[in-house]
């Protein structure tokens, strides 16, 4: 039997070839799909025609004019403060009853942070924003196994969210105070005379330098700076104790001055190293796993020269010849959320389960709102082994039968 929608695609076809731009041709199907991978989750078929048809230019220029601070589903009420603290008091300590249901709301609090995570995932029509919220929590790691608190940790997403595609100085300086970051690399305990170094140590070796551009006195100086922050876990805030703070000149990277938070924050800003290591840790998530040091070099000159402003970072690299080009189509080994997620979102499901999805992403080591450690999930090849291979297949056949079962039922789940 004659298949209908083999003529309709060669005439849809057809019609992009005729009607394609001016200044570049116009991107055929499978150029479509890609940019919808790299720049989303799955190819979802309405996505795919948006953007074929038009040339590489407006693609990128249409989906950075759609980057958006805000996610597509709203975040539960409970991320607004004052946050519950645990029951009773030394004075007045709480019964075990009172202490098991604080507990159960806590920890549903979690299971709806991940769920809700997910959803905003699947149903951004413009998944760009959801995709470097991932990008952002796996760079300014922190957990909710040491913060216990899923009130915290919304409220960092939506912070990362808010002023994670700005300028990198304002989104950084926001970061240092942020009451997860300060309670997740021990800036809380930081106080004059007694240094915690945890948080300058990853500002430096995995935010913004790298390891071996920096020395160990430049991080003892840098925690200096640092000192006198304190959290309100119960409001969700942090607040500056003058007292806490070591107000003493520091000398750092061949700078010296009397130093505080932000100051540290302008000085790393102010080394060509940190754009570079920005646009290498970019180029590994949106373009290959070996990022070309010529062009790194030249965008990471212009995303500093444009005071770190990240849409002008994306277009430079969305834009790239090797972006595009089609050794690269499969160079990326997707996260299991990529993986999963990108599924759902292709095949339109609407059936899906975001409970089971996050217990497939832990099983499959990306557990939501933990990574393994400061440096954050694996990359690439790390995602695969033998063990976690068959783990995606089974979970992919899950999802398969999701679908299968979408066509056979009277009325179909899918859009």
């Amino acid at each position: 039997m004659e298949d209908k929608g083999v003529p309709m695609v060669r005439c849809l076809a057809c019609l992009l070839i005729l009607c394609a731009p001016l200044g570049g041709f116009a991107l055929d199907f499978t150029e479509a799909v890609h940019f919808s991978e790299r720049t989303g989750f799955g190819a979802p078929a309405e996505e795919v025609f948006r953007w074929a048809g038009l040339s590489r230019a407006q693609a990128v220029d249409l989906v950075l004019q759609h980057l958006s601070a805000d996610p597509t589903v709203p975040a539960p009420d409970w991320v607004k403060p004052p946050f519950e603290r645990p029951p009773g008091d030394r004075e007045h300590p709480a019964d075990q009853a009172a202490r098991q249901a604080y507990n159960d709301r806590k920890e549903a609090k979690k299971a709806e942070l991940r769920t809700w995570f997910i959803e905003d995932a699947v149903k951004a029509p413009w998944p760009l924003g959801a995709k470097l919220a991932l990008f952002w929590h796996n760079h300014f790691t922190s957990s909710l196994e040491k913060l216990d608190s899923g009130e915290l940790l919304l409220q960092q997403d939506l912070l990362f969210r808010r002023l994670g595609t700005g300028p990198l100085g304002d989104f950084i300086k926001a970061v240092s105070k942020d009451p997860a970051m300060l309670i997740y690399l021990d800036g809380e305990t930081n106080a004059k005379g007694k240094p915690n170094e945890n948080y300058a140590r990853e500002l430096m070796e995995l935010f913004t330098l790298g390891e071996g551009n920096y020395t160990e006195q430049d991080v003892k100086e840098a925690a200096r700076a640092f000192t006198g922050w304190t959290v309100d876990r119960a409001k969700g805030t942090a607040s500056f104790n003058p007292k806490r703070y070591d107000d003493g000149v520091k000398t750092l990277l061949g700078q010296k001055g009397n130093f505080g938070a932000d100051d540290v924050v302008d000085v790393l800003l102010r080394q060509p190293r940190t754009a570079v290591f920005l646009t290498e840790k970019f180029w590994r998530f949106f373009v290959s796993p070996d990022p070309d040091e010529t062009q790194v070099t030249r965008l990471a000159a212009a995303y500093r020269a444009s005071g770190y402003q990240l849409k002008v970072l994306l277009r430079g690299l969305l834009l790239q010849d090797a972006f595009w080009s089609s050794a690269n189509n499969d160079s990326l080994v997707k996260s299991p959320f990529e993986l999963l997620i990108g599924q759902v979102r292709t095949w339109g499901l609407k059936d899906y389960d975001p409970k089971r999805l996050t217990w497939q992403l832990a099983r499959l080591g990306q557990d939501l709102f933990n990574p393994l450690s400061v440096k954050g999930w694996p990359e690439g090849l790390d995602w695969v082994d033998a063990a976690t291979l068959l783990e995606r297949r089974r979970d992919l056949s899950d999802l398969t039968n999701q679908f299968r079962k979408s066509w056979l039922t009277p009325e179909s789940n899918l859009e």
